[in-house]
């Protein structure tokens, strides 16, 4: 449930994501009563995640970078 209010997708969308991770090895899934509490499978899944992050995040802040001087070379061409 909280998967799923976090990140708005359709509860069979989740679940389906959910059981490919599962079966590849990056997560885990307990039972705990009805609820089932899925976690990251280990600290090296844990590290690329943080690492893929990073990378993704400086990806996203070079190409901001680049689209404000691209807004800014249009606005001094006019």
């Amino acid at each position: 449930r909280e998967l799923l209010a976090a990140i708005e997708v359709e509860p069979s969308s989740l679940s389906q994501q959910l059981a490919v991770l599962r079966r590849s090895g990056i997560v885990t899934a307990t039972r705990e009563g009805s609820t089932v509490v899925y976690e990251l499978a280990g600290g090296d899944v844990a590290e690329l995640m943080r690492a893929a992050r990073r990378i993704l995040t400086e990806m996203l802040v070079g190409r901001d970078g680049l689209l404000a001087e691209l807004r800014e070379a249009e606005v001094s061409s006019r």
